[in-house]
């Protein structure tokens, strides 16, 4: 194969990894100018593929994935829907009536802001063509195999530098952005999207590290030893430590629900594997199936005991979990003190102390404070919403004095979905994710290839882990995170293309 031949055929494949690294790096490209810019490179990677020849690639992509290419192409109709001018009569037949309450520019349309949903439409297009680029250049089981390390590398990467900038204590300025370090950021401003980040590419790396065990048992104590010596200089030490390096960053980020939901996540996908695994092993005869099904039982056994326990009280888990129970009694410390207080102080002082707070840590309660004003937003709006990206603009028709502040985010991805794009666009989002879930347990439980079953964890964990955190986060409106989260929803698709 000439050197011309393989930048053609190989050529978009690289800079697809190039792509996933590069994501994350400019803020996360959660910025107007670095969203476009990840426009224009997904855009270029676009042409270059379809440019290149390949037989039956749109037939194979469309038979593995049918499913969810058409849930992400309605979901993009509906936020065409949300953008063009419709009667008033339609309107209030769509339960848009409240609508007369925005300031619309005069424009008939479902959005309360066209420029906002314009900017959230072009969002959806670039991820949902890094959907299709996946499919159609990850077409082999190498390949499947290099995207995840490529994703854990992407983990990597921000670990190091999230943790290295943490050990220096100074602040810095990414993009003209002040980033300061009690907690580890990565290339993220914010250290709960760092956290969300890590989550993804650690339950790709655990995936890939449970793909690599054989089940190889020795049989003397001298290949037990050369075993040994092997591991330490092995491609699996190497991904061990980067997982490591991982957890260290998550923890470093000192996310409340990031790492809960890490840790839980990988429990319940653990013993939901460790449970197949048992179940297993009394029906598979092949003695090196056997050995790897325990293998697989050990590793994850070990994980949560190394990680949780050792590498975690290392680290600081314990900052964590000092961290949840602070920020809830500063909570309950500063009601008890007002209620010491004259009735006018009080209530002098209930209008200074949300944002004093929210500057320093929020609890639980605070973080949530936003979600049931927005609940408002979803009984007005129950269908389609007040358009994609809009929250911002919509919040404050419905915000109680007493919550202050702005908000740009309810910190709660369901109820933020569900008040912008409506009730049926949350049912487009939830039969997707329901659909690859139910791809990964299918592949999980029938597959007999580790690599699949790796990847599948790998899925299961990842998406577990998102969902639980997206209860008081807004990881997925983040463009870094929401694509690396459709590429892990699309690794159990990977495989089934490879059948066809």
């Amino acid at each position: 194969m000439t050197p011309s031949s393989v930048f053609r055929t190989r050529g978009p494949l690289w800079a697809l990894f190039a792509l996933v690294v590069y994501t994350p790096l400019p803020l996360a490209s959660n910025r107007p100018w670095a969203l476009a810019l990840l426009g224009l490179l997904t855009g270029a990677l676009l042409v270059w593929t379809i440019w290149r020849p390949s037989e039956h690639m749109a037939v194979r992509v469309w038979k593995s994935a049918k499913t969810p290419l058409i849930l992400l192409g309605l979901w993009m109709a509906l936020l065409v829907v949300q953008l063009i001018p419709l009667p008033d009569a339609w309107l209030v037949a769509l339960d848009q009536s409240v609508i007369s309450s925005f300031d619309s520019q005069g424009e008939s349309v479902v959005s309360i802001d066209s420029y906002s949903t314009r900017l959230y439409l072009a969002k959806a297009c670039i991820l949902t063509v890094v959907f299709w680029l996946v499919l159609v250049l990850v077409d082999s089981r190498r390949r499947i195999e290099w995207l995840a390390k490529v994703i854990v590398f992407s983990g990597l990467l921000q670990a190091l530098i999230g943790v290295v900038l943490m050990a220096t204590g100074t602040n810095f300025q990414l993009f003209f952005v002040e980033i300061s370090q009690p907690r580890a950021h990565g290339t993220f401003v914010s250290p709960n999207n760092f956290a969300g980040y890590l989550e993804l590419t650690l339950a790709v790396g655990i995936g890939l590290m449970i793909a690599k065990l054989d089940g190889r048992a020795p049989v003397s104590w001298r290949q037990r030893v050369q075993g040994w010596l092997a591991l330490l200089i092995s491609e699996k030490a190497m991904l061990r430590l980067s997982l490591i390096v991982m957890v260290v960053g998550l923890v470093a980020s000192r996310s409340r629900m990031g790492n809960s939901a890490f840790f839980i996540s990988l429990l319940i996908v653990g013993l939901f594997a460790v449970f197949f695994a048992k179940h297993a092993t009394h029906h598979v005869k092949d003695k090196q199936d056997r050995n790897t099904l325990r293998a697989t039982i050990v590793f994850i056994m070990s994980l949560i005991v190394l990680d949780v326990v050792i590498i975690g009280g290392v680290v600081g888990v314990e900052k964590v979990v000092q961290r949840i129970e602070n920020t809830n009694l500063q909570a309950q410390s500063a009601l008890v003190q007002l209620q010491g207080l004259p009735a006018k102080d009080a209530q002098a002082s209930m209008e200074v102390k949300p944002v004093e707070v929210r500057r320093h840590e929020q609890s639980v309660e605070e973080r949530g404070e936003a979600v049931i004003p927005s609940l408002k937003i979803v009984r007005d709006f129950p269908l389609l919403g007040t358009g994609g990206g809009t929250f911002h603009l919509s919040f404050p028709h419905y915000r109680p004095p007493e919550v202050a502040g702005f908000y740009d985010h309810p910190h709660n991805d369901y109820v933020e979905f569900a008040s912008e794009v409506g009730l049926l666009g949350v049912l487009l989002l939830t039969l997707m994710v329901a659909h690859s879930v139910w791809s990964s347990v299918m592949l999980l439980v029938r597959s007999h290839d580790q690599l699949a079953r790796g990847m599948a964890f790998a899925s299961l964990m990842g998406v577990t882990s998102l969902l639980i955190h997206a209860a008081v986060d807004f990881n997925f409106q983040n463009p870094a995170i929401a694509m690396l989260f459709l590429i892990v929803l699309n690794l159990p698709y990977l495989f089934v293309k490879l059948k066809h």
